[in-house]
C-alpha cells in the first residue's frame, strides 16, 4: 500500500512542527509541511521536510501548488496550522498589520484549499486548526478573534460543498497551546497549556479515524479550561 500524502500548512514551529515530527513517525503517511522557514522544494519531494512557501505571498502559494501537484495527484489530508496573534486594542491596529494578519490566518487557508480539493477523494480529511478565539471574544483580541471565527466559518460551508464526495471537514477549537504565539504575552502560565506534542498526538488520529463518520467541530481545551 502507498503512503498517504499528507500536508502540514504551517509546520515552521508551534502545532505545525509537532504534528509534522508526529506524521513522519508513521510509515502509513508521506508527510511534508510547508512554512516560511521551509527548504526549497527543488528536485525531489522527501517525506518528513518542511518546505519553502511565504503564506502572506499569494504567488509564493500559487507557485507551490503547482509543483506539488506535479508529485501529488492525491492528497489524503491537509492540517492547516499556520496563523498568527495580533493582540492590541483596536484603536492601536494599523491597516497594514491588519491585512498582513488577515491573510496568514484566513486568505491563505481559503486560498490552498481552492488548489488542492480537486486531488481530494473519498475518505481524505481537511482539518482547520481555529481557536477558543473562533468561537468567543477576548479583549485586545479582535484581529485575532475575527480571524479565527473567519476560519471556522470558512469550514462550515466547505462541508457543505464536498459532504456528497466524502471528503470529512474538521474544526478544531483549540485552547491554549504551548507555542510561540504567547510570546511576549503576560498574565498566562504556561505550564496550564497544553504543550504542542500533545495536541500533535491528537491532531494526528484525526485522520486514521473511520471513514464512516466525520468530527464536525472539536473544542480542544487543558485541563484548567479556558486560560
Amino acid at each position: 500500500m502507498e503512503p498517504k500524502n499528507i500536508l502540514v500548512v504551517g509546520a515552521g514551529s508551534g502545532i505545525g512542527r509537532s504534528l509534522l515530527e508526529k506524521l513522519n513517525a508513521n510509515p502509513e503517511y508521506f508527510p511534508i509541511g510547508i512554512s516560511r522557514r521551509g527548504v526549497p522544494l527543488e528536485k525531489n519531494l522527501e517525506r518528513g521536510l518542511n518546505y519553502l512557501c511565504d503564506l502572506g505571498d499569494q504567488d509564493q502559494i500559487l507557485k507551490f501548488t503547482s509543483s506539488l501537484l506535479q508529485y501529488w495527484k492525491e492528497i489524503h489530508a491537509i492540517y492547516f496550522a499556520s496563523g498568527d496573534g495580533l493582540f492590541l486594542k483596536i484603536e492601536d491596529l494599523e491597516w497594514e498589520d491588519l491585512q498582513k494578519h488577515l491573510t496568514l490566518n484566513l486568505s491563505a487557508p481559503i486560498l490552498l484549499t481552492s488548489k488542492f480539493l480537486p486531488s481530494m477523494k473519498k475518505g481524505s480529511l481537511l482539518c482547520y486548526i481555529s481557536s477558543t478565539a473562533g468561537k468567543l471574544g477576548f479583549p485586545e483580541s479582535s484581529p485575532y478573534c475575527a480571524s479565527k471565527h473567519g476560519l471556522a466559518g470558512f469550514a462550515k460551508a466547505i462541508r457543505e460543498e464536498v459532504k456528497d464526495r466524502g471528503i470529512r471537514v474538521t474544526t478544531v477549537y483549540a485552547g491554549a497551546i504551548d507555542t510561540p504565539i504567547w510570546d511576549g504575552r503576560e498574565g498566562f502560565q504556561r505550564e496550564d497549556m497544553i504543550p504542542a506534542t500533545d495536541a500533535a498526538i491528537f491532531l494526528e488520529s484525526l485522520y486514521s479515524l473511520p471513514a464512516s463518520f466525520n468530527q464536525d467541530e472539536i473544542l480542544f481545551l487543558p485541563p484548567k479550561g479556558i486560560l
